[in-house]
């Protein structure tokens, strides 16, 4: 009696196992899947994403201005006799005669050097501006940070075509190297640590800001 009920209940039982496996629910698969994964992506690069993209776009503008009449033939070419104007007014307040003529800058000896397109820090400053509207900042910090690295850049670049009008004329063979491998090099490198340098500070303040906000 005893060893047929055991039979009873261990049949009975193999018998649900067997009847619970043969009614086990199979998920459908998941859809939607690739889609998930790139909004994951997204989700995790979303402010990589919009600094390249607002960066492009600020470049594109400033590229785009620079084919217009008013930029290309009103303000560039006023700007670069204004950097003639200013460095002649430095060289001769330390002592160097210089005459300005137009864009370019003439030394009592005849040495000259002609302020161009690309030695006009124009193109630096705009990389540096887009670098910073582009940052994660609060918008008048950007626009200050933009306004004095821009003031900033001018005057450097005064700074490099006083030290170039001084080369041409007292080493006129190094003229060259300075111009196109040092200095060309040299402001870009200039643009790029500023920014790292107000971003990383500008990073910080906030992050102190949330927290002092938070506690």
């Amino acid at each position: 009696m005893s060893k047929r009920g055991k039979k009873g209940r261990g049949r009975s039982g193999a018998e649900g196992a067997a009847g619970g496996e043969s009614h086990v629910r199979r998920e459908p698969p998941i859809e939607g899947g690739p889609r998930r994964g790139f909004r994951a992506w997204y989700d995790a690069n979303r402010s990589d994403i919009r600094f390249l993209v607002v960066f492009s776009a600020c470049l594109i503008v400033y590229y785009l201005a620079t084919l217009t009449p008013p930029v290309k033939d009103g303000f560039f070419p006023a700007y670069l006799k204004a950097n003639a104007v200013a460095s002649g007014a430095i060289l001769r307040a330390v002592g160097q005669p210089v005459e300005v003529q137009g864009n370019s800058l003439v030394s009592a000896a005849g040495s000259s050097i002609q302020i161009e397109r690309g030695c006009d820090a124009v193109e630096p400053s705009a990389l540096f501006v887009a670098a910073v509207l582009a940052s994660p900042v609060r918008l008048g910090s950007r626009l200050l940070a933009a306004a004095l690295g821009t003031l900033v850049l001018m005057v450097l670049n005064l700074v490099r075509v006083i030290s170039l009008f001084w080369v041409r004329v007292h080493y006129p063979s190094a003229f060259e190297t300075m111009h196109l491998d040092v200095w060309q090099a040299l402001f870009i490198i200039l643009a790029l640590v500023l920014w790292a340098a107000w971003a990383s500070r500008a990073v910080r303040r906030s992050r102190s800001a949330v927290s002092d906000a938070t506690s």
